[in-house]
């Protein structure tokens, strides 16, 4: 698969970047801001802008991230357990429960509860919700892998809301999952 690349750079005071690339799963947007992963997005739709080949000033890290999103969208196994992510736009409990939810192995799930306990926050379920729906960098901080009790899917955050994440947990798991969809939509639009 070629990878087509639309790349918007802005040079600020916190040296922020940003790539626009196509997946199987659909567009997507990834930002740095200096060496540490800021944000990932699925959009809705891809800016218009085309390069055929990746910017020359992209760091090696970078090159491989971006390729490593195309081959997870295509159902090769990724583990992103080890990139250098940016937290600084959340609090202290958001950062542990982030953290904790990057460990979270490729193809298995884990309840807001028992990701609560991982994070050393046992009783916080409703507060790992809130901290999921406010992830700015969901598939490397994979929010989809978590579930609600029950085996019920849980809320996403994405312009394809709900449905992507089951996509993502099908796709992780090699076929079709059992996870109960929820009655009315829990989408709700990716914060900017």
């Amino acid at each position: 698969m070629t990878i087509q690349y639309a790349v918007t750079s802005k040079e600020d005071s916190l040296s922020l970047r940003t790539v626009q690339l196509e997946t199987s799963l659909g567009p997507a947007e990834i930002s740095w801001i200096g060496e540490k992963l800021s944000r990932f997005a699925w959009v809705a739709k891809r800016d218009k802008r085309k390069r055929s080949r990746l910017p020359d000033d992209l760091t090696e890290a970078q090159r491989d991230l971006i390729q490593d999103v195309v081959d997870y969208a295509a159902g090769i196994r990724i583990d992103f357990a080890d990139v250098p992510t940016d937290l600084s736009h959340g609090t202290p409990f958001q950062q542990r429960i982030w953290e904790a939810c990057q460990r979270i192995p490729y193809g298995e799930v884990v309840t807001y509860g028992e990701l609560a306990t991982l994070a050393g926050r046992s009783g916080a379920a409703r507060a790992v919700g809130t901290a999921m729906s406010q992830n700015r960098i969901p598939v490397i901080i994979p929010c989809h892998r978590v579930i609600s009790a029950g085996n019920k899917i849980g809320g996403f955050t994405s312009p394809q809301g709900i449905s992507l994440k089951k996509r993502l947990l099908d796709l992780e798991a090699g076929g079709p999952t059992d996870f109960k969809m929820p009655q009315k939509s829990n989408f709700r639009k990716m914060p900017k």
